[in-house]
């Protein structure tokens, strides 16, 4: 038996033995949200993450029979690249989906110049979010919701959206953002959290524990709102 103290996990909370069991759950949890959205409401409107992580859950998830016709899908955040740039959220989501019916609904303007548009397309829909999916980083951001001078108001605005400069930018992406506000994460119908490793996992829990006292910018959006978690060690 393992002497490693037990984590204070939240409601919620489900640990998976490797990132393929994890994918298999969470396409399956997702697909279940489209399900009873189309059925209950006519239609679904989703945001899904960027990043590695949920790369093979897309992949399950794109080739499941789902009426995608009814469904619509955004990134929950982008960065501000052309749409066809390799750091586009949006085209990793036209890789995967584009073989769909479901309409993709960009954030950021084709040249990734513009989001000027964003929140007047965004309030075209039928909100609130059906689903919000969202990752989280080892530094404890979450969508695109940094430390820096946008960060009050990415917590507090009304706006469904807002163009967002971390400070300082990550190397491996130094480019301004767009980002779901957490007004408009907060009053979705669903959301889920995914991730990996346990470096990530001990930054997760230690912002969900402090809430909306926490220097994480994950354990403030999510403060006192339901969530759903996806974990496994790599």
């Amino acid at each position: 038996m393992s002497d490693e103290p037990r984590l204070w996990t939240p409601n919620d909370w489900h640990a998976f033995d490797d990132a393929d069991a994890m994918a298999q759950a969470c396409a399956d949890r997702v697909a279940n949200i489209i399900q009873r959205a189309v059925a209950e409401r006519g239609t679904a409107l989703v945001a899904f993450p960027g990043g590695s992580t949920p790369a093979p859950a897309f992949e399950i998830l794109a080739a499941r029979s789902l009426d995608w016709g009814k469904v619509t899908i955004l990134p929950g955040d982008d960065r501000m690249v052309a749409h066809d740039d390799p750091l586009s959220n949006f085209a990793m989501l036209s890789r995967y989906f584009g073989a769909t019916s479901a309409t993709l609904m960009p954030l950021v303007g084709e040249d990734g110049t513009s989001a000027d548009n964003a929140n007047q397309r965004l309030d075209a829909l039928p909100w609130p979010l059906d689903l919000v999916w969202l990752g989280a980083g080892g530094d404890g951001h979450t969508a695109s919701i940094f430390p820096g001078p946008d960060y009050l108001e990415a917590l507090t605005t009304d706006a469904r959206a807002l163009r967002v400069t971390p400070d300082p930018l990550p190397p491996e992406a130094p480019v301004s953002r767009i980002t779901l506000s957490a007004s408009a994460i907060r009053s979705a119908r669903h959301r889920m959290v995914s991730l990996r490793g346990n470096d990530k996992r001990d930054v997760l829990l230690a912002a969900l524990s402090d809430g909306n006292k926490s220097p994480f910018p994950v354990g403030v959006v999510l403060d006192r709102v339901a969530a759903e978690f996806y974990w496994s060690p790599a």
